[in-house]
């Protein structure tokens, strides 16, 4: 798959800043997985208390970082993701697993439909890449949810290398910090 080796080349490139390669990921998926519209890459803080977006790319193409939200708040989506490290939800809203994000999350973002995969260090879940559907539901396929699952063995690899390490040592907010440069 072409994409995934231009995707492997980008990332591999030591003079493109983290923030760049980070955008790579998320056109890469809106590119592959058309029916994305909104992508988001969140990182767990270590006890998987809360995470947040090191960036997301909506449909409108603008880029936002830093939201953030606690598994207190939506314990059956931060049970669910960390233990089975996938989520297919094309009803997002009606979803058992998803629906505790209607209020304060897919309201807020109109979003509809989620397919969302953990990338992992050491075998351990690190984060989320997220892929949704805004205004309208979409089914997502087979090929989608395989596409989302190499790029992000791809995306793991960069992001476990790069961002983990900056995250033991720096708190969430000079992690935004060294993004926004």
């Amino acid at each position: 798959m072409e994409i995934l080796s231009n995707l492997s080349v980008y990332l591999s490139n030591p003079r493109t800043s983290l923030n760049n390669k980070l955008l790579k990921i998320c056109s890469t998926i809106k590119s592959a997985i058309p029916e994305c519209d909104r992508v988001g890459i969140w990182l767990f803080c270590s006890d998987y208390s809360e995470m947040f977006s090191l960036i997301c790319l909506d449909e409108y193409g603008k880029q936002t970082m830093g939201e953030h939200l606690l598994a207190s708040d939506f314990k059956d989506y931060f049970s669910h993701i960390i233990e089975n490290e996938f989520l297919v939800a094309s009803d997002a809203r009606n979803n058992d697993v998803s629906k505790c994000f209607n209020k304060g999350y897919f309201d807020v973002h109109n979003i509809h439909s989620l397919l969302d995969v953990t990338f992992k260090k050491d075998f351990v879940p690190l984060g989320i890449i997220c892929c949704e559907r805004t205004g309208d539901q979409v089914e997502w396929q087979t090929a989608d949810i395989k596409t989302l699952k190499k790029i992000a063995v791809k995306a793991s690899l960069f992001i476990s290398d790069n961002v983990s390490e900056t995250y033991s040592s720096k708190s969430k907010e000079n992690i935004i910090n060294i993004l926004s440069e």
